[in-house]
């Protein structure tokens, strides 16, 4: 899998695309969530920092990557 998508580890990925977690949202109808994080995420989001907000959005993380 390329780093750019998502870097995984036996724990489950690190790193995750940010035009997934878009994409995963924006299926779901949540624009304005997916506008908030295209402002405010880089293009390769860090799972572990940012855990708490990928939460908060309902996202599982291992289902994008």
């Amino acid at each position: 899998m390329s780093e750019k998508f998502a870097q995984q580890t036996d724990a489950g990925p690190t790193k995750i695309d940010k035009a997934k977690v878009l994409a995963a949202l924006r299926s779901r109808g949540q624009d304005g969530r997916a506008d908030f994080v295209d402002r405010q995420l880089p293009d390769v989001i860090d799972v572990g920092a940012n855990a708490g907000l990928l939460k908060t959005l309902g996202l599982d993380v291992a289902e994008l990557s």
